[in-house]
């Protein structure tokens, strides 16, 4: 509507013609309005990057493309409308609409496609197309002045390929600046120079594009345009309803998710403006961090007290990206989870954890255990424990060195195909345990329902324990309640000393934290494990003071 009436606006202030490029005037309020479409066209990039969680960018893109595309057909239209000698050859409403069609057509089937997919062949392709798209629709617009291609001025047009191809240099370059910008927690993704250059340089494009094609008689009927309006209107309808259902839909299910119902492995997403830039970045690089050289696993060891048994490993894990710096794990695993890459990371992550435990074997640290995170999309997979199987077989890894952690929140949100699919890798040896308990639900009736070999309390229970005795009669309650049900509990978080004489005084025999050591790279396991042979209380001493300042663990 707002297009069509400054359509309508622009159409009553034709400039007689006289000659082939632009006046004064009409320029700069062409250069203007081009630097206003630039400003616009990044307000809504940054409201796609900023404001929306990567499962709902598909959506936000798309329309953003549609809402530009309308922006930049009416630009060319009432640009056009600048140019001398122009005036007898004025492009009928059925060539606006036509061209509309085009650039709305190419956006919609073609920007959910950029967004969403992770293969680079089917990501160039739809680039190609929305390319071709966007050019058809202008050149609709200019074939309207020019008697055919074969009357080209080849001069203009290569003037404005070499223009376009050194804008596209220029902002490349800028565009790395701009992403150490965000990185470093600035919401500015483009600066006012940035702006201007890009509407400066659309007035320029637009002059050589138009004498490119020189004017030419050209008749303009009138005919057929009820049935261009007819068509354009029926199809931004249809567009228009189905955004309407697809963002009533993600507001569902984003209400599902910050109720705790979705399949998430993370209970909360992160909601920091620097995770919401990092979920955007992480997005648009995925395809390249799932590959097992950038997900690289760290070890942090459960440490079993008064025993000879051997201490096992949680399995953390760690990006580092070339260009993006160190990464959040829980925003990347957000950003799989919301894009239907869930399968593919945590196999990735499992087969490097198992490949670790046969290379420790071989290097004489047999029998080592480990632990890794789950999440429960990836366990209800037909195929996974038979997957999951072979893998164990290939690399001789005993079904008992492995236990799954499954957060407390994903096996309740997950109902009973979750239980039957946590039954059958009972079924074959591999243990199920419940992390993060007591971070949500924390119902101690239901663990008498669920084939878990253990649980392991969240940090919260022992933070302020030393103050709080509630806390303790708690920790204490639950740990009698698990001894019932013959389940092991490990206490997460031990940090100091006081801690750990606090829970070893309520009975707790299992724990882990930077007491004992940080998560280190595979390769530094067996020093620490020797310092461990020579004793906890030396161990203490000699990790304490470098590795009890918290860090994201």
């Amino acid at each position: 509507m707002i297009v069509n009436d400054y359509l309508h606006g622009v159409a009553g202030l034709m400039l007689p013609p006289t000659a082939g490029w632009p006046s004064p005037w009409p320029m700069l309020f062409f250069a203007l309005f081009s630097t206003w479409v630039v400003h616009v066209s990044n307000r809504l990039v940054e409201h796609t990057a900023w404001s929306v969680d990567p499962g709902n960018r598909r959506l936000s893109a798309s329309y953003a493309a549609l809402i530009i595309g309308c922006i930049v057909w009416a630009l060319d239209i009432g640009g056009l409308f600048m140019y001398r000698h122009l005036d007898a050859l004025a492009p009928s409403l059925h060539d606006g609409l036509l061209a509309l069609l085009v650039m709305i057509a190419s956006a919609r089937f073609t920007i959910p496609e950029l967004s969403s997919s992770v293969s680079r062949r089917r990501t160039a392709v739809a680039g190609a197309l929305l390319a071709l798209g966007m050019l058809s629709g202008h050149f609709v617009l200019a074939m309207s002045y020019g008697a055919s291609l074969h009357h080209v001025e080849i001069g203009p047009l290569l003037a404005s390929i070499v223009l376009a191809v050194a804008l596209t240099v220029v902002l490349a370059i800028r565009h790395r600046a701009a992403k150490q910008r965000l990185l470093n927690g600035s919401r500015v993704m483009q600066r006012w120079p940035d702006i201007v250059l890009g509407g400066v340089t659309i007035l320029a494009l637009h002059c050589l594009l138009i004498n490119a094609f020189p004017p030419a008689a050209v008749a303009v009927t009138p005919g057929g345009q009820a049935g261009a309006i007819g068509v354009v209107t029926l199809f931004a309808v249809v567009v228009a309803l189905e955004h309407m259902g697809n963002l009533r839909l993600d507001q569902r299910l984003q209400l599902r998710l910050r109720q705790g119902l979705s399949m998430m492995r993370v209970a909360t997403p992160a909601v920091t403006p620097q995770h919401d830039v990092q979920m955007a970045l992480i997005a648009d690089h995925l395809p390249e961090l799932l590959t097992p050289q950038r997900l690289v696993l760290h070890y942090q060891p459960i440490v079993q007290l008064e025993t000879d048994q051997a201490p096992a490993f949680e399995a953390l894990l760690r990006l580092q990206h070339p260009v993006l710096g160190r990464l959040n794990p829980e925003v990347f695993l957000l950003v799989c989870e919301l894009q239907g890459r869930t399968a593919r990371v945590d196999r990735l992550i499992l087969e490097q954890a198992i490949r670790q435990m046969a290379d420790w074997e071989r290097a004489g640290q047999p029998g080592l255990r480990v632990s890794v995170n789950l999440s429960p999309t990836t366990l209800m997979e037909p195929d996974f424990n038979e997957w999951l199987a072979q893998r164990l077989a290939n690399h001789g890894v005993g079904a008992w060195q492995l236990t799954l952690e499954l957060t407390e929140h994903a096996i309740i949100a997950s109902g009973t195909p979750m239980l039957e699919a946590m039954r059958a890798l009972a079924g074959v040896g591999i243990a199920v345990v419940m992390d993060d308990f007591g971070a949500g639900y924390s119902s101690l009736g239901m663990l008498a329902e669920l084939p878990i070999r253990g649980i392991k309390c969240d940090r919260l229970f022992v933070r302020k324990l030393l103050t709080d005795s509630r806390r303790q009669r708690l920790l204490s309650h639950v740990l009698a309640i698990a001894r019932d049900f013959d389940l092991e509990v490990t206490a997460e978080g031990i940090e100091t000393s006081e801690e750990l004489d606090m829970v070893r005084e309520i009975g707790l025999r299992k724990l882990q934290g930077y007491l004992f050591a940080k998560a280190m790279p595979a390769e530094e396991v067996p020093g620490w494990l020797r310092l461990l042979a020579s004793g906890l209380p030396q161990l203490k001493e000699k990790t304490v003071l470098a590795d009890l300042a918290p860090q994201p663990g």
